[in-house]
């Protein structure tokens, strides 16, 4: 009988191996851990900033409290990414499947109006099958108003080992983080797509 549930055991193992597929990534391009579990009401709230009660506080109380906010702590740095990937990276790859990461910087201006005046570096990731795209989603981002120096948006993400994708985006502002959303994709091998879940 002990028996029995060993082997039942070791064969519900052996299928959830056979049938899954395991995404090994090099670190450097894997993203924020902390993005995968994030709550995002407290991700808010430890992201804003009483610039007046920080006016009392020590300069070691205002390092601690601006280290609450996980953007601020996270090891992975998003600044680098765009530095890391010059055009296209591939950052998997099984046979004629690919996963390649691409990155490009965008500069508007707009003498009429200053709110138009933007850079916007992005990172995207591109499922790739016999040296075609078939889907492409965008990980990483950020821009800013190159007048006013206003963060206006950002993206954020993680891949983890399952081939789930997680996405934070939100809007940074000095004192506080606004809009923000999560987004969740899995990567469809078999249909050669991002599905959002």
């Amino acid at each position: 009988m002990k028996r029995s549930y060993y082997l039942g055991f070791l064969l519900l193992i052996y299928t959830s191996f056979c049938y899954s597929d395991t995404y090994i990534i090099d670190e450097k391009y894997t993203g924020a851990p902390f993005i995968k579990n994030i709550n995002l009401s407290e991700l808010i709230d430890n992201c804003t900033i009483d610039y007046e009660a920080s006016m009392t506080l020590t300069n070691e109380e205002r390092e601690l409290d601006r280290k609450r906010c996980p953007l601020n702590t996270t090891k992975f740095d998003f600044t680098k990414l765009y530095d890391l990937i010059d055009k296209k990276k591939t950052i998997y790859q099984d046979g004629d499947f690919e996963l390649v990461m691409n990155s490009k910087k965008d500069e508007t201006a707009n003498y009429f109006d200053i709110s138009f005046n933007k850079i916007v570096y992005e990172v995207n990731l591109s499922l790739v099958y016999k040296q075609q795209v078939k889907s492409t989603i965008i990980l990483a981002s950020y821009s800013y108003n190159t007048i006013a120096a206003l963060y206006l948006s950002s993206n954020y993400y993680y891949i983890d080992n399952d081939g789930d994708i997680y996405i934070l985006s939100l809007d940074e502002y000095g004192d506080h983080i606004d809009s923000v959303n999560t987004f969740h994709y899995r990567i469809d091998k078999e249909n050669l797509d991002f599905v959002e879940l």
